[in-house]
């Protein structure tokens, strides 16, 4: 996990839909994006601490994130929903409300820019 604790020094595994600004009611970040395919490749790389963050805002299967989740919690990240939200496996729909995952700083940092209030 990297120690970045501000989004100006943040690299976040992402794509360019998640930076419209219809997903950011409180400003967009201002991070460095990059992008690499597959959730859980992403989630891992925040994990080993090559990126400072990974976010997915569309509705995520629920295999394709949980090894990534406990990969991120042992490395002392945080990883939940897309607004913040625990996340919450073996669900009805399988799915949850996208995924925002990374160090504890700029994991909130996100959230409180993605909050709906």
């Amino acid at each position: 996990m990297t120690g970045t604790n501000a989004l100006a020094d943040a690299t976040v595994l992402t794509t360019k839909a998640n930076l419209q600004p219809h997903q950011w009611p409180h400003g967009l970040p201002p991070v460095e994006k990059a992008y690499r395919p597959s959730l859980a490749y992403r989630m891992s790389l925040v994990g080993e601490g090559r990126f400072d963050a990974m976010m997915a805002f569309r509705p995520t299967w629920e295999w394709d994130i949980a090894a990534g989740a406990l990969i991120i919690a042992e490395a002392g990240g945080v990883a939940t929903d897309g607004f913040g939200g625990a996340l919450r496996f073996n669900g009805p729909s399988a799915q949850v409300d996208g995924v925002l995952a990374g160090g504890p700083a700029v994991h909130e940092l996100l959230v409180g820019l993605r909050a709906l209030k």
